[in-house]
């Protein structure tokens, strides 16, 4: 697998600009065409809400996500402008998540940003990550609120447990991994001896050009996402690479679970597949 189309979701959160250099980063990197996709959702007025709603307030509020939508699209463009990049932007109105699914059937990878939890529009960027992490028909990669990632994926954490989720995730990380200085497997709290699959997944990895190592660790009084958040720490590694949602994803939802704690405390690049 190559990554040669890449979809950018763009919104107007703060963050923009972090994720739009991050996303053209690996553009040029990847010599990868770059669409973007600003999703504007349909003006709803809440079902407790009983009075009466001028029409002027809705048209208001539908040119005000415009005004968003023109305001990212020529950050993007002026940003691409600097690197001779040429970038597709398209602005759709509809349940972003859906709207992103259907463009994402013609591209390789998905951009996305984590959203900043101390921003008033951050129950849209959660609830995007969320439902298309799994939803998705090609992987997500989720970009921190905090910080900058112009260059990531030197040492790439993947997320192994021998699952068909952890499988799909590194195959389809291949692009990363290929590039990567380094590729750490680790296995959180496994219960079973992992010999013999450990010799195959790495022979496999070689076949690829891939040299990477097995980890396995035991963390028993955290939970699998804050160990993995940990071991990036501990390890110096600047990418992980997970499958999304291992368990029953009502389960995950009501439990917690590793995939929601990554999503909601991630210090580094995520690439999650399901």
């Amino acid at each position: 697998m190559s990554i040669k189309t890449i979809l950018l979701h763009l919104n107007n959160d703060p963050q923009l600009e972090q994720r739009i250099e991050a996303a053209l980063g690996l553009a040029v990197e990847h010599g990868a065409a770059l669409k973007a996709l600003y999703t504007i959702a349909e003006i709803t007025v809440p079902t407790s809400f009983m009075g009466y709603v001028p029409p002027e307030f809705i048209e208001s509020s539908k040119k005000e996500e415009e005004k968003h939508a023109a305001a990212a699209k020529a950050k993007l463009e002026e940003m691409a402008g600097r690197i001779s990049l040429e970038v597709e932007v398209v602005i759709e109105q509809g349940y972003a998540p859906d709207v992103i699914n259907e463009h994402a059937v013609a591209a390789d990878l998905v951009v996305l940003g984590q959203g900043n939890p101390d921003a008033d529009n951050n129950a849209q960027s959660q609830y995007v990550a969320d439902e298309l992490v799994v939803s998705s028909p090609r992987p997500v990669l989720v970009i921190p609120f905090a910080g900058k990632y112009t260059n990531f994926g030197s040492h790439i954490i993947v997320a192994w447990n021998n699952s068909r989720e952890s499988s799909r995730a590194l195959h389809d990380a291949m692009p990363f991994l290929a590039k990567a200085e380094k590729v750490t497997l680790l296995s959180v709290n496994a219960k079973d001896d992992e010999t013999y699959e450990t010799k195959h997944i790495l022979e496999h990895l070689k076949r690829h050009g891939v040299n990477a190592t097995f980890k396995s660790g035991q963390w028993p009084d955290i939970g699998v996402g804050d160990a993995l958040l940990d071991a990036l720490v501990d390890y110096s590694a600047d990418m992980l690479v997970m499958g999304a949602y291992g368990h029953s994803r009502l389960r995950e939802m009501i439990l917690g679970g590793a995939t929601k704690d990554i999503l909601a405390h991630m210090t580094a690049p995520v690439l999650f597949a399901h």
